[in-house]
């Protein structure tokens, strides 16, 4: 399937995608999240640059559709429409912190399985995005976050070649379908012993198709962002 869209199937072993693998050199980034599920509010302290804050969050697609999420009522609810959402913990991260907008933080999918990805992946961009709107908040407190990628378009042209290569018919794909893609390291092939770093699973977006040829967007929407907690 391109994406779940059977209603009468919750099968969660079975494969609900198929996975494409990108070979796109993106840098990974260490993954800041922790174990949290339920939100533990110490109100009071407003959030400051350098401070380490827990929150929860639902990152959305550019039409709106929630991908991954903390809220595990939400996610109950979009799986009763025969929509498929990641389920998160809680993330780690510092308020008002830049990285580059390459870099990848993974964060750990912990419903349901999702195979030979290392977790989900958010880009720089949209971590910076969310570091510096965090500046302020309090614990409880929820803000909408929109984000931006400037003159990166976020966008993969295939051809049969190149797809046929990610293991996706284009055939089987239309525009507006949600193809996961697997965000690499590096786009070479292991050399010797060497181990191929395992993917992070972007969705991404098919956006124009003709019949020799598909384009590919994997920019995101925005993100609502709760504050659990401020921990140092």
């Amino acid at each position: 399937m391109k994406r779940t869209r059977q209603k009468d199937s919750k099968d969660d072993d079975k494969a609900w995608m198929k996975w494409a693998y990108a070979g796109i050199a993106l840098l990974i980034a260490v993954a800041m999240v922790g174990s949290y599920i339920a939100p533990v509010f110490n109100r009071g302290q407003a959030a400051q640059a350098g401070n380490i804050v827990v929150i929860g969050y639902t990152i959305r697609d550019e039409a709106g559709r929630p991908l991954i999420t903390t809220d595990q009522n939400l996610m109950e609810r979009e799986y009763q429409r025969g929509n498929i959402v990641l389920l998160s913990g809680g993330l780690e991260i510092p308020v008002g912190a830049q990285v580059s907008g390459e870099n990848i933080t993974v964060i750990p999918v912990l419903h349901p399985n999702i195979g030979e990805f290392s977790g989900f992946s958010l880009l720089g961009f949209e971590r910076n995005a969310i570091s510096e709107r965090l500046v302020g908040m309090r614990p409880g407190e929820m803000k909408t976050v929109s984000f931006s990628y400037g003159e990166n378009k976020l966008e993969e042209n295939l051809n049969k070649e190149d797809a046929d290569g990610l293991g996706l018919n284009m055939t089987e794909w239309s525009v507006g379908d949600l193809v996961p893609l697997g965000l690499t390291s590096s786009p070479d092939i292991p050399i010797g012993n060497e181990t191929a770093p395992t993917p992070a699973l972007r969705f991404g977006k098919v956006t124009a198709k003709s019949p020799d040829s598909m384009a590919i967007t994997y920019r995101y929407g925005s993100a609502e962002v709760l504050l659990y907690n401020i921990i140092g």
